[in-house]
């Protein structure tokens, strides 16, 4: 995975970010959040996605660090989702600096009772806004798996097109019938962010 490109000279420290959304607050991921994001990071959460479950805490805990870790290397920005207000933990997104530090690779999940609100699509959006304001790069990719209809409809509010179809094999030896979506900033001056 290849560092970020970042337009600041300074490097931002991506273990401490916050980054507000009208209803969100996105916040670079700790191991407060590890209970939480082993109860809601379920089979069926990770329906369409590329990992598992993680099958004890320690999992999370790893994962917390690895993450913590390719955020200071500046590769990755892995965050937890909340709810502003209340503070609810909500999920997990993240923007990875991929083969190619030009195309770097957005995902997210949301906890199930949260699902159907629209906080994937804010959490998207909003951390979309501030890669466009924060990181070089060519244009930002997507990947989804084809029956996940509420995931492809986030990128194709961004003005996503799907330039790549392919199979995935999953952790658990499943296989997901992806597209992968490329979003370019045209969408942030089409829409002038009143994508709400």
């Amino acid at each position: 995975m290849h560092k970020l490109d970042f337009k600041e000279q300074s490097s931002i420290d991506l273990t401490s970010l916050q980054i507000m959304g009208d209803r969100i607050l996105l916040q670079s991921i700790n191991a407060k959040y590890s209970s939480r994001i082993f109860k809601e990071f379920t089979s069926e959460i990770t329906r369409y996605m590329y990992p598992k479950p993680n099958e004890n805490i320690d999992e999370v805990k790893s994962f917390i660090s690895m993450s913590l870790k390719g955020m200071q290397e500046g590769r990755e920005l892995i965050l937890v989702t909340t709810e502003l207000k209340k503070e609810e933990f909500l999920g997990v997104c993240g923007l990875h600096g991929n083969e190619n530090s030009k195309i770097p690779k957005l995902g997210i999940w949301i906890k199930k009772d949260a699902h159907g609100k629209k906080y994937g699509r804010e959490a998207i959006i909003t951390l979309t806004s501030w890669a466009f304001r924060h990181i070089n790069f060519d244009y930002l990719i997507y990947p989804v798996d084809k029956a996940n209809i509420a995931s492809r409809k986030i990128p194709e509010t961004l003005g996503g097109i799907i330039f790549k179809e392919r199979k995935v094999k999953t952790v658990n030896g499943n296989y997901l019938d992806e597209v992968v979506y490329k979003i370019s900033n045209n969408w942030q001056k089409a829409n002038n962010n009143s994508l709400k």
